[in-house]
C-alpha cells in the first residue's frame, strides 16, 4: 500500500524558500528521494509518497526541520533572543560547548545565560555564531595540549584561546598567581568563569599572546 501526504510551509520569498528546502533536505530524518518539493506564493509545498509509516515518519522529521529552521532564523534575524541548544550545533556546523559560549559573552559585557535548554542572550546572533564555532574549532587542541587539565581548568583555557590568548602563558601566569595546582593532575582553585572575566580585564596581569592567530 502506497500513501501520500502533502505539507505546506510558509517561508516567504524564493531565496528563503530555496534555504528552507536545502536545509529540510539536509536535515536527518528528513533524507528521502521520496519528497518532492515546489514553491508557490511563498510557501514550499512537500510532496511524500510511500508506504504509510515511512510517510507518516518523513512527515514528523519535515516538521521539526522546519520548527527548527524557523527558530534559527528568527535568531539569526534578530528577532528573538533565544535560541536551543540543539540548534547550535546546526549553525556552527559541529558539536560546542555552551557553557564557555555564556562565559565568553558575560566576559565580553553582555548579558546571557541557560536556562532549561535554551540560550538567552542580548549580543549579537552574528557573534553569538562566530564564537560557538571558535569554541569547537578550540576544544580539540586544549584536549590534546592538556590531558591532565580538570574540566574547570580546559573551559578556561579554550575561552581564553577564542579570545586570543597564549594558553602556555596563561597557565604559568596562573601557577605562579596560586591558581592552578599541578600534581598528577592540573587543578584551578578557582570558579573559571569569574576567573575569566578577571584575566580578560588584565586584573590579574596577564597580557594577551597571539593564540588567536595558531591553531587550537
Amino acid at each position: 500500500m502506497i500513501a501520500e501526504s502533502r505539507v505546506r510551509l510558509r517561508c516567504g520569498d524564493p531565496v528563503a524558500c530555496g534555504e528552507l528546502a536545502e536545509f529540510i533536505s539536509s536535515f536527518k530524518g528528513a533524507r528521502s528521494p521520496q519528497i518532492t518539493y515546489r514553491v508557490r506564493d511563498g510557501i514550499l509545498e512537500a510532496a511524500i509518497v510511500g508506504p504509510p509509516s515511512e510517510v507518516a515518519r518523513a512527515k514528523r522529521a519535515l516538521m521539526e526541520a522546519y520548527r527548527k529552521w524557523r527558530e534559527i532564523r528568527e535568531f539569526r534575524s534578530g528577532r528573538s533572543s533565544e535560541l536551543r541548544l540543539e540548534a547550535l550545533p546546526l549553525l556552527t556546523g559541529r558539536p560546542t560547548a555552551p557553557r564557555i559560549l555564556v562565559q565568553l559573552l558575560r566576559a565580553q559585557g553582555y548579558a546571557a545565560e541557560l536556562r532549561e535548554g535554551v540560550l538567552t542572550s542580548n549580543a549579537p546572533p552574528d557573534l553569538i555564531v562566530e564564537l560557538a564555532r571558535k569554541i569547537s574549532e578550540k576544544m580539540e587542541g586544549v584536549a590534546r595540549d592538556y590531558p591532565r587539565a580538570t574540566h574547570s581548568l580546559k573551559a578556561l583555557l579554550v575561552a581564553l584561546s577564542v579570545l586570543g590568548y597564549d594558553t602556555e602563558s596563561v597557565l604559568e601566569d596562573l601557577k605562579r598567581a596560586g591558581l592552578v595546582e599541578e600534581d598528577h593532575k592540573l587543578k584551578l582553585n578557582a570558579e573559571w568563569g569569574s576567573l575569566l572575566i578577571k584575566v580578560h580585564t588584565s586584573s590579574l596581569g596577564v597580557e594577551r599572546g597571539e593564540a588567536g592567530d595558531q591553531e587550537g
